[in-house]
């Protein structure tokens, strides 16, 4: 899952792939880019970056989300909606790193004046708990800790996506989504979660936005990253 990252268009090196394309792009650095938001996507066959929403207001008749924040890699030859944009439709998002949020432990001393309390027991072997008690814990939530992924030499790097037009029914003017494509997590996200978006290096970038190959060569770039060539901290 990739539900915010960081892209800071200021901070790229003048000799990096991405630094022409993103040149004299109206877009301020974001730290903490998330859905619904206008970012920097890179297209097929065009010079310059542009800039396209993050996931879609439209809905399916079924409910379901045109193009949602994120799209299975699995389920890109299978649901027809996603099938329809691969020929012609892939993107790259360029970004700085990656955010995702981990539930922190409660502390042992806490837990062990939780087990120490004499609680009784229903016939299932649940505690009996008031319902002050139970409205108690429903409210509590969990504390998480953010962390935050990059390359290793915290470098800018391109994340796989789609991107669609629609027509906006506000402005009658067409309008760019875009969704990023996750696969399964690597040793260095698996820990935090079990997806993680896919991470193309400069080679499969060219593969990924060739639309002269065929579906099976740029397909087959859709992997889980080199878990070596990260690095994770917390926030």
């Amino acid at each position: 899952m990739c539900g915010r990252y960081s892209v800071n268009n200021k901070k790229i090196p003048k000799e990096h792939r991405f630094a022409s394309l993103l040149e004299g792009l109206n877009f301020e650095p974001n730290f903490d880019a998330r859905p619904s938001q206008e970012l920097p996507v890179i297209l097929p066959d065009t010079p310059k970056a542009v800039l396209a929403t993050w996931a879609s207001p439209d809905k399916e008749p079924d409910g379901k989300p045109t193009l949602p924040f994120n799209i299975r890699q699995e389920n890109l030859l299978f649901i027809p909606r996603f099938r329809v944009l691969l020929p012609r439709n892939r993107c790259i998002i360029p970004v700085d790193g990656f955010f995702e949020w981990k539930e922190i432990e409660p502390e042992d001393e806490d837990a062990n004046v939780e087990t120490q309390q004499e609680e009784a027991l229903d016939l299932f072997g649940n505690p009996i708990r008031s319902k002050a008690e139970t409205r108690r814990l429903k409210k509590v939530k969990p504390q998480k800790q953010k962390y935050c992924f990059t390359l290793k030499h915290e470098e800018p790097f391109g994340l796989a996506g789609l991107w669609r037009e629609s027509l906006n029914q506000e402005t009658g003017e067409l309008a760019r989504y875009f969704s990023i494509i996750t696969t399964s997590a690597n040793t260095a996200v698996l820990p935090y979660h079990d997806r993680m978006p896919v991470i193309l290096n400069p080679e499969s970038e060219q593969t990924w936005l060739n639309n002269r190959l065929q579906e099976k060569q740029w397909y087959n770039v859709l992997q889980p990253y080199d878990s070596k060539q990260m690095s994770v901290v917390a926030i």
